[in-house]
């Protein structure tokens, strides 16, 4: 297995990816992790705006019944669990039902499910602040509100929810009285105190998310740098420069993972020389000999979805095939030698590219050293003829 977690014959992914390319491709895969995360998160938001509301549901019941039995009751009993109980809960109740459509609803993008759910447990929270202004704790609800959002690391929602929960306290506080026996702030200093003092703690609140979210990213961008860094050095360390297809490392690790892990897997190894590249280079140039190194190489690179090449060195390339019969390799390799017998070269007319394979195939207890020795066999034969294709 190629460090990084990528089987080579498993797995396909683009050679000679650029830097500017890997960075496209891994901070899409970050993207894509993250928004499973927001989903993940998005769900327990949801599931504790439905907690809150069953919870604040018991709690209003037993107050009521502590009440009902009590002296300190100053409204008849219908129109107390009318006021406080019935109302209130059936409110949110509908609230949980809009979360519950919208959730499961396919029509919205994941960002407006997080907005709608966002908010919705504002208003949950508007709700039992308004009913039950009188008890200070109520204003936490809304802290809870914005603390939920900070895990998105989206400074507006944030913002929004924030903004969304100071109006909330300033227009119940000052425009809303649904409790009778509620004090208003302006007749007592006690509770007008309480009141700045949740503005002020709320705004601080909102403040000290932006900075949390500030820093994560500035976290998760150094994280997703270094990634990309380690990544293309990983690159640098399996890929053969030239050619931008995997080198002989790659391969001798790749070989050793098939030995460690193979079952009933079938191998099929094709080892393939250049013809008569020592004469290309002598006739034209290593420059030329190199060049058609880079289009044999483009040529396997067509064919990545059936096996997986490696440059072993100087012309020689094997290919690794798995899970295909021997009669699949030898067609896809006929089919690789043919478009190699059409290469050509506008400089030089006269320089024609043949290639000779040699092939073997194992199975079920791998040797890899007895499966490349086959393979090698093969080719030997295969160069006798040259331009051919052998099997051992």
């Amino acid at each position: 297995m190629i460090p990084g977690g990528k089987h080579v014959g498993l797995e396909r992914f683009e050679f000679a990816i650029d830097e500017e390319h890997l960075d496209d491709i891994y901070i899409r895969a970050v993207q894509d992790e993250y928004t499973k995360i927001d989903e993940s998160w998005l769900q327990l938001h949801y599931k504790t705006s439905v907690v809150l509301v069953v919870f604040s549901l018991l709690i209003e019941i037993a107050m009521g019944i502590i009440l009902v039995n009590s002296d300190m009751l100053t409204t008849t009993v219908y129109r107390f669990f009318i006021k406080f109980l019935i109302i209130p809960s059936g409110v949110n109740f509908i609230c949980i039902a809009i979360e519950t459509m919208i959730m499961r609803s396919k029509r919205f993008p994941q960002n407006h499910k997080i907005y709608a759910i966002s908010l919705i447990f504002v208003g949950i929270g508007f709700v039992l602040f308004t009913v039950h202004s009188t008890f200070t704790a109520t204003y936490y609800i809304f802290a809870i509100a914005i603390m939920l959002t900070a895990i998105y690391a989206d400074y507006r929602i944030t913002c929004i929810t924030a903004l969304a929960s100071i109006s909330s306290i300033i227009i119940s506080e000052l425009f809303l009285e649904w409790d009778i026996d509620k004090i208003s702030i302006f007749e007592n200093t006690h509770r007008m105190g309480d009141f700045l003092i949740s503005l002020s703690v709320l705004i601080a609140f909102s403040i000290a998310c932006m900075a949390v979210i500030r820093f994560e990213r500035r976290k998760n961008s150094a994280g997703i740098q270094k990634e990309i860094e380690r990544q293309l050095l990983q690159q640098s360390v399996h890929m053969d420069e030239m050619t931008g297809i995997y080198n002989r490392k790659a391969f001798r690790a790749e070989m050793k993972y098939v030995e460690d892990t193979a079952s009933d897997r079938n191998y099929i190894l094709a080892i393939v020389d250049i013809d008569k590249f020592k004469n290309i280079n002598d006739t034209w140039g290593h420059h030329v000999g190199d060049r058609c190194l880079i289009e044999f190489a483009n040529i396997l690179k067509e064919f990545l979805l059936d096996m997986t090449p490696f440059r072993y060195g100087g012309d020689e390339f094997c290919l690794l095939f798995c899970g295909k019969s021997m009669e699949d390799a030898e067609a896809i390799c006929g089919e690789i030698k043919a478009r190699v017998n059409l290469l050509f070269f506008e400089d030089y007319p006269k320089l024609m590219l043949t290639a000779s394979f040699g092939l073997a195939s194992i199975s079920g207890q791998v040797d890899t050293v007895r499966l490349f020795i086959h393979a090698d066999r093969a080719l030997y034969e295969a160069k006798k003829v040259r331009n051919a294709i052998c099997v051992f």
